[in-house]
């Protein structure tokens, strides 16, 4: 686990989430360093491997004893150490892994101690499922390790739930909801009590009045001033149609073309040759690299000539050293080339990135797909089967491409009639394999894709028309007027949601509008302590120079997962406010990200999952 410097987390808006990541790491060595005085190997469950590496460094580690570190789905050595640490996610499935260790090491002779730490939260199921498989007795003490919501960057905060909208939507588990509200809790610890408390969703006002519960059963309120305004709660339900369009931000084309994940992006090899060992190159993506955070949030159609004048820009002063004469000016042109040389690299890998995606967006299937989710968008032949679609499948084109445009359609069109879902549903099942069955009963659950009701008006359209969706938005403009932007010229939904909620002569103009949302809309306020009262964020002037004025600070919680674009937009929209947003999320999701955590499939075996 490299280190990963965290300095980045303490600019950017006037909360400094750097403060959280030092008590989220200070939770985590404690409890290791508390579980045995000697020689440790901490196990970790895979998908809890990143989110570690985001925490603490492993020097960190080893000062509390950590001698080695193993992924939960390998065979344990013979030599581990003396006491062995599981961190993992509460999934009934590890719990056989865990019971696989302990019976290798009984079977051999091998006597060691064992403590079972569950992320985020102890579960019930799990806890019986050691019971049943008979190692209860062999494990020393089972806790929990509250790493709830995790900083990616200044102004985002990541649960790394994958599952959590599949959870929610389809099992009715509402643990995830849970955790989301403790995460707030935590948040509310460090960071003060958030007067305001609003949002659109079932889940999301389940997550509401979860919080006010636990506020009203904590014995000890906090007395820390707020740093936040307010909090927006949304349920990612409310708007599905911005997760299954293609974003077009440049961070949002990353994410698109090869996923990022705890703030890494794996880069294919004809952009950056492997590593030695023989592993791919990973690239970490974060406002800590300057160039980075100028560029993530521009339209892609930007990039190649802001890429073009930072590269002659540099070139530039590079060629100062011709002029350096005197021994002051060598020193001064010495004292900048460590920098110049960092943003040389930088410069050079992301126009390696930039050039690859270019040529990806450039191909006639890119193109034909965003003209067809543009078709949609607008509620044109989204009542029929589309031609693209069917041709689509005929290709064999990845499925979640195919599922991701025809969600889009019937997400826009109301459903779809009995007609043509039932031709879609054929004609994939046909194509990619029976076992896809589940995976399209799961899109049914979820709200993705359904049955058109007959004699209901089109939701969409007045939507549309009401949010102002559609922006005749040009995507070279040198500036940006509006958030659709993002998505050439759709604004999200979801961010026209929050900033109607932050604007109360908008949101009386909306009322009809937002009843045509799903779930309940609602706010309230928490009262704040004796001591605090009439005090707010903008009272708080700590830390700031004399006459700097504070921006009002939102948290935005988007509970089922948000996507890089809205991210983007939010950001711009705090520009055009003067406000900061800071972002919460169960995890940061993208349209085949959401369709792959809902792709349960029932396969013979051999057959291929959903990609």
């Amino acid at each position: 686990m490299a280190q990963r410097a965290k300095s980045y987390l303490s600019g950017g808006t006037g909360v400094n989430l750097a403060a959280l990541r030092e008590f989220i790491r200070r939770d985590l060595l404690e409890t290791i360093g508390s579980v045995s005085r000697g020689l440790k190997g901490l196990v970790i469950d895979p998908s809890l491997i990143g989110l570690l590496g985001l925490v603490a460094e492993f020097s960190a580690l080893r000062e509390r004893g950590v001698d080695k570190m193993y992924p939960l789905d390998v065979t344990l050595p013979r030599e581990c150490p003396p006491a062995i640490v599981y961190l993992v996610r509460p999934d009934p499935a590890l719990m056989v892994k865990i019971a696989d260790h302990i019976r290798g090491h009984d079977a051999a002779g091998v006597e060691r101690e064992y403590f079972v730490f569950f992320v985020p939260r102890r579960g019930v199921v799990c806890e019986k499922e050691i019971e049943r498989l008979g190692v209860r007795g062999n494990i020393r003490a089972i806790g929990e390790l509250q790493l709830n919501l995790i900083p990616l960057d200044s102004d985002v905060l990541s649960m790394e739930l994958p599952q959590s909208f599949c959870e929610s939507s389809l099992h009715g588990d509402l643990s995830s909801l849970h955790s989301a509200a403790l995460a707030i809790m935590q948040l509310q610890v460090l960071f003060g009590t958030i007067p305001r408390v609003c949002g659109k969703g079932s889940q999301a006002k389940h997550v509401a009045e979860m919080l006010v519960r636990m506020r009203k059963e904590q014995p000890e309120q906090s007395l820390t001033t707020p740093e936040f305004e307010s909090l927006v709660l949304i349920d990612r339900g409310i708007d599905l149609i911005s997760v299954m369009c293609t974003q077009l931000t440049y961070e949002g084309l990353i994410d698109e073309s090869y996923g990022i994940d705890f703030n890494l992006v794996e880069l294919p090899p004809a952009v950056r040759p492997p590593l030695q060992n023989g592993k791919p190159f990973k690239a970490e993506l974060n406002s800590g690299d300057m160039l980075y955070s100028e560029i993530r949030d521009l339209h892609f159609a930007k990039i190649g000539q802001l890429l073009s004048r930072r590269a002659k820009g540099l070139s530039a002063e590079y060629d100062e050293r011709h002029d350096a004469k005197t021994v002051s000016q060598i020193k001064q042109f010495t004292s900048k080339l460590k920098r110049m040389q960092d943003e040389q690299a930088a410069l050079r890998m992301h126009t390696d990135i930039a050039t690859d995606i270019n040529e990806a967006t450039k191909k006639q299937s890119f193109l034909a797909g965003l003209e067809v989710e543009n078709t949609f968008l607008n509620g044109v032949e989204t009542d029929k089967v589309s031609e693209y679609i069917e041709d689509c499948v005929a290709r064999k084109e990845p499925l979640p491409k195919v599922l991701r445009l025809m969600c889009l359609q019937s997400l826009t069109n109301n459903g779809l009639s009995r007609k043509v879902l039932d031709f879609y549903r054929t004609e994939i099942l046909q194509t990619y394999g029976h076992w896809h069955l589940i995976t399209l009963e799961n899109l049914e659950k979820a709200g993705l894709l359904k049955l058109q009701e007959e004699k209901r008006k089109n939701v969409y359209g007045t939507l549309r028309k009401s949010f102002r969706l559609l922006v005749e938005e040009q995507a070279d403009a040198p500036i940006p007027k509006d958030i659709s932007y993002v998505y050439s010229g759709y604004a999200p939904l979801s961010i026209r949601v929050v900033e109607a909620l932050g604007n109360p002569s908008s949101l009386r103009s909306l009322e009809e509008a937002f009843r045509l949302l799903p779930g309940p809309q609602f706010d309230m306020q928490q009262p704040l302590p004796p001591g605090l009262r009439g005090k707010g964020a903008a009272d708080d002037v700590t830390g700031r120079a004399a006459g700097q004025q504070r921006q009002p600070v939102t948290l935005v919680f988007f509970v089922g997962g948000c996507t890089f674009a809205e991210i983007s937009a939010l950001r711009f929209l705090g520009q055009m406010e003067g406000r900061d947003y800071v972002v919460a999320t169960t995890k940061i999701v993208n349209g085949r990200s959401l369709l792959k955590s809902l792709g349960t499939t029932l396969q013979p075996p051999g057959a291929a999952a959903l990609p």
